[in-house]
């Protein structure tokens, strides 16, 4: 796998003008015409990030060694949720 533009990503939106989605170091990572698409893709790395937090989560659940209602099992389901909700609130324009 090749390695992606780390985040965050902002997407700039702007009237008449294609939008832009560009990382913290100002370099542009697209050009889109919707705004909608262009909050999308500023979530990516959020969304990778929530989806990470899930399978480690998902991991700790399912370890034989590690038992379902240990502690690690909920802090990490805990930091899944927040993460998520995060990314949603990122792809909709809520933050």
């Amino acid at each position: 796998m090749s390695k992606h533009t780390p985040g965050p990503w902002k997407a700039i939106i702007s009237e008449n003008v294609a939008n832009v989605v560009c990382a913290e170091n100002g370099i542009g990572v697209a050009r889109v015409i919707d705004d909608d698409d262009a909050r999308l893709i500023a979530a990516a790395p959020q969304m990778l990030e929530a989806l990470e937090a899930c399978a480690a989560y998902w991991h700790y659940k399912r370890s034989p060694g590690i038992p379902e209602h240990s502690e690690l099992v909920s802090l990490s389901a805990e930091q899944a949720q927040k993460l998520i909700r995060a990314a949603i609130a990122a792809a909709k324009g809520e933050v």
